[in-house]
């Protein structure tokens, strides 16, 4: 019988704790601090480094970690907040837990996290979030422009960059439906259980030993020192992931245009240097042929595929150009039929001809895992862990997270100047 899950089916795969602790001990201590566990996600993106390093350069520098601790940039208890509710928009019940936690942990109130009561500035946040989370979003300029009556643009753009960062998070974790942490089931469950919020396919066992429901603590002076203590080893790791990318987004087009082909014009909206820093440098990786293991032209059609089930015309575009440039080999005629296949219900997909089996496999996951939440099931992991290794199925599925990133962040910017 199929695993239900492709973490269950992966989990003899994933990289043991130890040797993660070994390589990467800074990472692990700081996101223990934020939210008090090591998530169970992190032996998983490591079974593709560029995974993990994925995920470890994206959260701190799109939370803004650890300035955002002490005050710098948008308020740490509505960041918390927008992370929390376009989490449950999305539908990944893995992260809801996570970032209910972080946003306690920052000050949030539980009545703003369960939606009981709302300041002005935190329901600017909520309906913001709430519609970037969705697929398609829902975005409208209105949204965009309350709230901006509480934040500056740059206040404003850390809390989207949050927010963008979550599709990252919920879509990996929810398509791979990796298993909850006893740690933060205790922390939530009793807050979060009775507006809807479940474990669901996040929790493999039938009996849990969940230790009694504590206080979730905030932050205090020794939360502060604790973070600052795994920074400079952090900060170590990121300078040698990142070297050669500058924050300049000038500098930072002109890296990817040289190393990929295409400068990626989402970058010319963003303010702050650390994040374009981070993303330019995800997109570097994750688009480098020296790092693929299902190839370019696969990653092309996934991108097509997530595009189109999303209803987002500029990563639609994208998807075709990048085509052009990574994949000139690939028929145009296979592109079309790849965009027919990810817009026609399930009974009548038809997958093009002239695929491999592994680029038949990666479509046919990129097509279950871009609805959120996903509709990934015991069949599609049955068929996928076929013709995939383990290796190619977390890349895969890190790439829709990062397109799911992108996403939002196109959709708050084009929102924001009123083209939605």
């Amino acid at each position: 019988m199929a695993a239900a899950t492709l973490a269950q089916e992966l989990e003899s795969e994933s990289v043991d704790f130890d040797q993660l602790h070994r390589d990467y001990k800074p990472v692990l201590g700081l996101v223990r601090e934020l939210i008090g566990f090591v998530p169970n996600c992190d032996p998983y993106l490591e079974i593709w480094p560029i995974g993990f390093r994925t995920y470890s350069l994206l959260v701190p520098n799109l939370l803004n970690l650890p300035a955002s601790l002490i005050g710098q940039g948008a308020p740490k208890d509505l960041v918390g907040l927008g992370m929390y509710t376009a989490s449950r928009a999305a539908g990944c019940m893995y992260c809801s837990a996570h970032t209910c936690t972080f946003a306690l942990r920052r000050g949030a109130s539980p009545e703003a996290v369960t939606g009981e009561a709302h300041t002005p500035a935190e329901a600017a946040v909520v309906s913001l979030a709430h519609a970037l989370g969705q697929v398609p979003a829902t975005l409208t300029q209105a949204q965009v422009h309350d709230l901006e009556e509480h934040l500056d643009p740059g206040d404003a753009e850390w809390i989207v960059l949050a927010v963008a960062l979550m599709g990252f998070l919920n879509k990996f974790m929810d398509t791979m439906g990796i298993e909850l942490e006893v740690e933060a089931i205790a922390d939530v469950q009793d807050l979060i259980g009775p507006t809807g919020w479940s474990t669901g396919k996040h929790q493999w066992k039938d009996e849990l030993d969940i230790p009694p429901n504590g206080h979730v603590p905030k932050d205090s002076m020794s939360t502060y020192l604790r973070v600052f203590r795994q920074a400079p080893g952090a900060l170590r790791l990121e300078g040698r992931w990142t070297r050669g990318v500058s924050g300049r987004i000038g500098s930072a087009l002109m890296m990817l245009e040289d190393q990929i082909g295409h400068s990626f014009p989402i970058f010319a909206s963003l303010k702050h240097k650390r994040s374009v820093k981070a993303l330019a440098t995800v997109l570097r990786d994750n688009l480098n042929e020296e790092h693929t293991t299902v190839g370019l032209p696969a990653k092309c059609m996934v991108a097509l595929v997530y595009a189109r089930v999303v209803d987002n015309e500029a990563l639609t575009a994208e998807a075709v150009q990048l085509a052009d440039i990574l994949a000139p080999d690939l028929d145009p005629d296979i592109m079309v039929g790849v965009g027919h296949y990810a817009l026609a219900p399930g009974e009548e997909a038809v997958i093009p001809g002239g695929l491999s089996r592994t680029e038949a496999a990666a479509i046919i996951l990129a097509k279950a895992a871009s609805t959120s939440p996903s509709s990934v099931n015991e069949i599609t992991v049955s068929t996928v862990t076929d013709h995939l290794d383990a290796e190619q199925i977390v890349e895969v599925v890190v790439w829709i997270a990062v397109l799911q990133m992108l996403h939002r962040l196109y959709a708050y910017y084009d929102a924001r100047l009123g083209l939605t």
